[in-house]
């Protein structure tokens, strides 16, 4: 592990510079997480009129702490940080978030000021996160630093690595209130003048709380290394990316975001596939690719199973699976004679399967499961899609129907999609799948995405290259 890299997650101490005992400022804002994340280590705020804020000891300079400090935390106008960094070193402290902006997304003025930042960082043997950056997350520790307020996110097995704070920001909001998925640890790296993707890596592979590692990058600097370290952390540890500044206007904000150089998107694609790295299509599709992978099995192969209680979704899904280079193989003989009993005579098994026509002679739970069973059995449908449309006349208790075929197939994916539901239909039926750990997407294409990455991923695994997008 690289443990250099250990005090930005898991801190014994932290020190916040620019904290406030003002609701409206940034600093308090990080104060207050740490209490609401129940963080069991020390908490210093550093403010030029010593005393107490918010409960926690204030000083006027790091120097004046009088203990050891593991992190700082600068909330604080560009223009005092130099000094702000010059204070951690003369005090010790090995390890600084810098949040400000201005720096290299900001010209030629911004630039020559984050070279004189990094130079004391490096000059005086240190680390830093940023400048830009809103810092890290460890649901482990309880240890936040975002400036936005946040709830306390559940545990779980995927970490975040991103060039923005909206991980740390609004998209944590979301998991917390609206995802049972949790998560191990954000790392938002900003301009990334040191701390930068390849070192975030080398530490989440020793990391043995993070399962899944989920990335946003708007251009990797340090390439080949990259490439050789992913490659080896992907044998163990899925990795997905979003890459952002695919276009000529996209490239020209990420240098306006954080200074980023984004490369040719065909060869940065290439580049990441070789590695073992799922690049992926928008951020649905990061947090739908990340989750599949944190629920699922890995497939023994690209083909799916799908079952669907309108007709539009098998048409859908058969459009999906032909886009991402997935395979719906016919039912076999077998599948066929064990499906019979649930469909009238007239009826024939397809793949996709609308379950409506054995609704005609039995219940739509009984439809479902009939037909489940017998996809499920078949050896060379390796991934289970199930559509669901709920309204009053479908109820049926689709989380137990679900958790039987895991039961007795517990090597393959069962993937869930809702087609059509109230709210509070929908926010029902997810709870009770997502509690099962299957998966559950609002769209056929998310669904087919997810189980795309599945069998990408299982391909690498195996050696046998990459699926087509």
């Amino acid at each position: 592990m690289s443990s250099d890299l250990e005090a930005f997650f898991n801190p014994s101490s932290v020190a916040v510079a620019g904290a406030s005992s003002s609701a409206m400022k940034l600093g308090n804002i990080t104060l207050a997480n740490l209490m609401r994340f129940d963080y069991g280590g020390k908490v210093f705020a550093i403010h030029p009129r010593a005393g107490e804020i918010m409960g926690v000891p204030a000083y006027p300079s790091l120097c004046e702490v009088g203990e050891s400090v593991d992190v700082a935390v600068g909330v604080l106008p560009r223009e005092l940080m130099l000094d702000f960094a010059l204070d951690c070193a003369d005090a010790g402290v090995r390890n600084i978030i810098v949040c400000a902006a201005g720096y290299s997304d900001a010209g030629p003025e911004g630039a020559e000021m984050q070279r004189q930042l990094g130079e004391v960082v490096r000059s005086r043997g240190m680390r830093m996160m940023g400048p830009n950056s809103v810092g890290t997350i460890s649901t482990e520790s309880g240890f936040v630093t975002s400036l936005m307020s946040l709830e306390p996110i559940a545990p779980g097995p995927i970490s975040i690595v991103a060039q923005t704070g909206l991980f740390a920001g609004g998209f944590a909001l979301w998991m917390s209130s609206t995802q049972l998925f949790g998560l191990c640890k954000v790392a938002c790296l900003g301009n990334k003048a040191d701390v930068d993707e390849v070192d975030v890596l080398a530490y989440l592979e020793g990391d043995g709380h993070t399962g899944i590692i989920a990335m946003y990058s708007e251009g990797v600097s340090r390439g080949r290394e990259f490439r050789e370290i992913a490659s080896r952390v992907s044998r163990s540890k899925p990795i997905v990316m979003l890459k952002g500044g695919r276009t000529d206007l996209g490239m020209s904000m990420a240098a306006s975001h954080t200074g980023s150089l984004a490369g040719e998107d065909a060869v940065y694609r290439g580049a990441m596939a070789q590695a073992g790295v799922i690049v992926v299509e928008g951020i649905d599709g990061l947090f739908d690719s990340a989750k599949a992978l944190a629920y699922c099995p890995l497939p023994a192969g690209p083909n799916l199973g799908v079952v669907s209680i309108t007709g539009a979704g098998t048409v859908l899904a058969a459009d999906a699976c032909y886009r991402r280079g997935l395979f719906l193989p016919p039912p076999s003989q077998k599948a066929s004679e064990e499906a019979h009993a649930g469909l009238p005579d007239w009826a024939s098994l397809s793949n996709p399967m609308d379950i409506w026509t054995a609704t005609l002679q039995g219940s739509v739970e009984d439809g479902y499961r009939g037909i489940l069973k017998a996809f499920a059995g078949q050896e060379d449908m390796h991934i289970l899609l199930v559509v669901f449309t709920l309204v009053p006349e479908s109820e049926f208790d689709g989380a137990e129907l679900l958790d039987e075929i895991k039961a007795t197939h517990p090597d393959k994916p069962v993937l869930a999609c809702f087609l059509g539901a109230s709210e509070i239909d929908r926010k029902r039926w997810f709870r009770s799948l997502e509690e099962r750990r299957i998966p559950v997407y609002d769209s056929i294409e998310r669904s087919i995405d997810a189980a795309w990455a599945l069998a990408t991923y299982a391909a690498y695994i195996r050696g046998e290259g990459r699926r087509s997008p």
